[in-house]
């Protein structure tokens, strides 16, 4: 029971804390968007490590394709091995809070890989996610480590989280030591949950991707094979691939 009550607290202070897309994808099925989908797959199938991350975004959200949120962990997956962070990011958000894609050590694998570096909510997720299995030693290591470097992100959460049983000294002495260091008293998290949101505007959704577009035109030369242009991973006979992944291939007729 806990450990459900944990991993409520978990997914829903994620999503009401945190948004690391710079660009606002919502579901959106106009011939625009479709078309933009198909841009950015080709570009992807060129081996453009950021139009695989967006491509992933698209399937995610339904943006120009439906959602499916396993192809979107495959973009993401693809793009994280090229070290874009965000993508690795977003694949262990995915792989933590997916119930159909759900896979602890997987996710908790990419969230590590998003934290060496550096993106800033990964360490955050790896906390709470060892906390909800009750993963304590793991959990007070990313927890004290957050609260240390970035306490008004993490105040509100651990108010609201010390209501759980399972908070207490035994369980996460570092994190109580750093908190006797700098109580949580120095920050109003009252005020925090209704801080005023400034709107900045940026450059509409369309120019930003026209930009990343102009930038995707020429393939991107590859090694780990003999094919000219194609990476091992793009190529069927250099290892076993799923049908989503076959789907995806630039084998495949994009049709």
């Amino acid at each position: 029971m806990l450990t459900k009550v944990a991993k409520i607290i978990t997914i829903g202070t994620l999503i009401l804390a945190f948004n690391t897309s710079a660009i606002d994808i919502t579901k959106c099925m106009t011939s625009e968007c479709v078309n933009y989908f198909k841009s950015f797959k080709k570009a992807s199938n060129r081996g453009h490590k950021n139009a695989m991350y967006n491509l992933g975004k698209f399937f995610h959200y339904g943006f120009g394709t439906e959602i499916d949120k396993a192809r979107a962990l495959n973009f993401y997956k693809k793009a994280g091995m090229r070290g874009v962070r965000e993508a690795e990011y977003q694949a262990g958000l995915l792989l933590l809070t997916d119930k159909e894609l759900y896979n602890f050590d997987d996710g908790i694998k990419w969230l590590k890989r998003a934290s060496r570096k550096g993106q800033p909510n990964a360490a955050f997720l790896l906390g709470q996610s060892f906390f909800a299995k009750q993963k304590f030693d793991d959990a007070d290591t990313w927890l004290t480590m957050v609260y240390e470097s970035h306490p008004k992100k993490i105040a509100s959460w651990i108010e609201q989280t010390q209501q759980v049983e399972s908070f207490n000294l035994n369980n996460l002495p570092s994190l109580y030591q750093a908190l006797d260091a700098n109580p949580l008293e120095n920050y109003d998290t009252a005020a925090a949950d209704n801080i005023e949101v400034i709107t900045i505007t940026a450059m509409h959704r369309n120019s930003t991707f026209d930009h990343m577009l102009a930038g995707f035109r020429k393939r991107v030369k590859s090694t780990g094979t003999r094919i000219p242009n194609i990476s091992c991973d793009q190529n069927v006979a250099c290892n076993t691939k799923s049908l989503n992944e076959m789907k995806d291939s630039p084998w495949v007729s994009q049709k």
